[in-house]
């Protein structure tokens, strides 16, 4: 199952909204919600392509905080694992 997720930072409450939103992409309805859960997700779970497209992220940063950095390296670094263009990102402020 390919992956497409679409966030409008402006819309995002909180990191457990992002993570509801992450499940809601991926149809895995058993993910847990957390940064350990995302990278099995990606790496493991669900099959490429997976496009990450996140429109005024740094709204989504400012709403998220701290733990947003930390959401986008566990996405970095499930992008530098499976390597190639299995997974995208694409950030837009």
């Amino acid at each position: 199952m390919a992956m497409d997720l679409r966030i409008d930072g402006e819309s995002i409450v909180d990191e457990a909204d992002f993570h509801a939103r992450i499940r809601d992409a991926s149809g895995v309805e058993w993910y847990g919600g957390s940064l350990d859960a995302l990278f099995d997700l990606l790496v493991a779970v669900v099959d490429p392509p997976i496009a990450i497209r996140l429109r005024h992220a740094a709204a989504a940063r400012l709403k998220v905080g701290a733990r947003f950095d930390r959401i986008l390296t566990v996405i970095l670094d499930a992008i530098a694992l499976r390597g190639g263009t299995a997974i995208t990102l694409v950030l837009e402020s």
